[in-house]
């Protein structure tokens, strides 16, 4: 589409219109910081986490909010991000997890992924699904690891190992398996890896 969604350190998300560079939605999303913004696929929701530890819902057209998931003892969430098919959203929080909640009518927890460092700082993470066969999500931590969790059995297929300092950013294709990690401030590089199936 032709929207762009920002989160912001003044509690708001909002939709900009890439044509005009105008605001054409803002929306008073949470009470502490926003961390991530993602769409899903089709353009019509937006998932937004925030250091308050609420994960929400919007409709992008309507800009109401259609859920709100938080996670038991409601930890910092540190990013989130819509699946592939948009049936999920991971999120990041400040407890050293990863979590795969199901947004249908159940709004339940399905997974917890834990074994990467995660702790002080937002630590992206991504679904790395191009292999039908190695399904996994790709998550920064702040040890300069990046852990490759399978998305079904929840275990650690491989490490990839090469930054210094935290990884902060991470993405991956979806055409073929290829994940990009960047790191903080003593590393400063980024890295392009083809994880080992």
């Amino acid at each position: 589409s032709n929207l762009i969604v920002s989160g912001s350190f003044d509690e708001h998300v909002k939709l900009w219109d890439v044509r005009s560079g105008d605001c054409v939605s803002t929306l008073p999303a949470h009470s502490d910081p926003v961390t991530g913004v993602d769409f899903n696929r089709d353009g019509t929701c937006v998932v937004s986490g925030s250091h308050d530890g609420l994960v929400r819902i919007w409709d992008t057209a309507t800009s109401e909010c259609l859920k709100t998931i938080y996670a038991e003892g409601n930890p910092p969430v540190s990013h989130v991000r819509f699946s592939p098919n948009g049936k999920f959203v991971l999120a990041g929080t400040l407890d050293a997890s990863l979590r795969l909640w199901n947004i249908g009518s159940d709004g339940k927890c399905s997974k917890t992924y834990r074994g990467h460092a995660n702790s002080s700082f937002c630590c992206f993470a991504a679904f790395n699904v191009a292999n039908p066969n190695c399904r996994t999500i790709a998550a920064g931590s702040e040890d300069g690891r990046v852990r490759l969790f399978d998305v079904q059995d929840k275990r650690v297929r491989q490490e990839l190992a090469g930054h210094t300092d935290a990884v902060l950013a991470v993405d991956a294709s979806r055409e073929r398996e290829f994940v990009a990690t960047g790191g903080m401030e003593k590393d400063r590089t980024v890295r392009f890896w083809a994880p080992a199936a």
